[in-house]
């Protein structure tokens, strides 16, 4: 694990640190976005599968690939990725299948 906090250090600039805030207005949209395409994607899968374990494994997939493809284009574009950006997109997935979860669960 500390391998991986010294790579990212050493990888992304220093600057893209001080500017990027755990609580920027940025924050909210990747909340929002990772909870709405996680939960989206277990909605979708609920016709393929009967289980619920799948549904929730898309669901996650769907809103994390969604998260790194997000901050690799930004990598590609600006120089920089936030990890803060995919924490915050990550919390929103987690909601997002839960919330989902929760729905389907009530339904039976």
């Amino acid at each position: 694990m500390r391998l991986v906090v010294i790579i990212a250090l050493l990888v992304c600039p220093g600057s893209a640190f001080a500017q990027d805030k755990w609580f920027a207005a940025d924050k909210a949209k990747h909340f929002g976005a990772g909870a709405a395409l996680a939960g989206g994607g277990y909605a979708l899968s609920v016709p393929l599968t009967k289980r619920r374990g799948w549904r929730v494994t898309v669901g996650t997939t769907v809103g994390l690939a969604a998260a790194g493809g997000k901050e690799l284009r930004d990598r590609r574009r600006k120089g920089s990725g936030s990890w803060r950006d995919i924490a915050w997109t990550a919390g929103g997935t987690a909601t997002g299948v839960l919330l989902a979860w929760v729905i389907d669960k009530a339904g039976d």
